[in-house]
């Protein structure tokens, strides 16, 4: 790193850095932060406190491995960071339809239990000041299935009904505008680019 960080900052980078790695060595950590290799096994410490499932392998370069997780590691936000998350799922609530399959409400109360009273305090201040309104749509309009085809079967082309028109269609990207949820897609027949609404989209042809 081209500057110095304290310990929190430090621990925060390395959840980070280390997320997408299953193996490292203990001077990549010195090297990248310009520490002592007291302070590394200290941080790494820190990081096992933390729930990061890491093992080291014995050995000269003291290696280690973190075990496949399919939870996301903990990461420091400051408080700003969490206030413009909250409000990102303040946004999502004005929505009736949303391509993930979660309870928002849940989200919120989990979200809320896991930062600190001075942080709650502060972004239950700001729900009170900051209201976001978006109009919402009438119906869930297939949206499940669009992200499906959006993440795994992007490259096809698939038959719909849109309009009464019967369409052979190539899903790019979804897309929201005020309240209302939007794919953009290759027509099959023109090969040009088409903006969808998505609560008008039907798959059961």
């Amino acid at each position: 790193m081209e500057f110095l960080m304290n310990k929190s900052q430090r621990i925060n980078d390395m959840l980070i850095f280390l997320n997408k790695k299953r193996q490292f060595n203990l001077k990549d950590i010195m090297n990248r932060y310009h520490i002592s290799k007291s302070t590394a096994l200290r941080d790494i410490a820190s990081l096992e406190t933390l729930g990061i499932p890491i093992y080291s392998d014995l050995g000269r370069n003291g290696s280690y491995k973190i075990l496949s997780n399919d939870l996301l590691s903990p990461i420091i936000f400051s408080i700003d960071e969490i206030s413009a998350l909250y409000f990102s799922m303040l946004t999502l609530e004005n929505y009736n339809m949303c391509p993930f399959d979660i309870d928002l409400q849940k989200l919120k109360e989990k979200f809320e239990n896991s930062i600190s009273e001075q942080q709650l305090s502060k972004i239950t201040k700001i729900e009170k000041i900051l209201q976001p309104e978006v109009r919402k749509t009438i119906n869930n309009s297939q949206l499940r299935i669009i992200l499906d085809i959006l993440l795994h079967r992007q490259e096809e082309f698939f038959p719909i009904k849109y309009e009464q028109q019967s369409l052979q269609v190539q899903f790019i990207k979804l897309f929201s505008h005020k309240g209302d949820w939007y794919v953009e897609v290759i027509n099959k027949n023109t090969s040009q680019k088409e903006e969808l609404s998505c609560q008008s989209i039907d798959f059961s042809q």
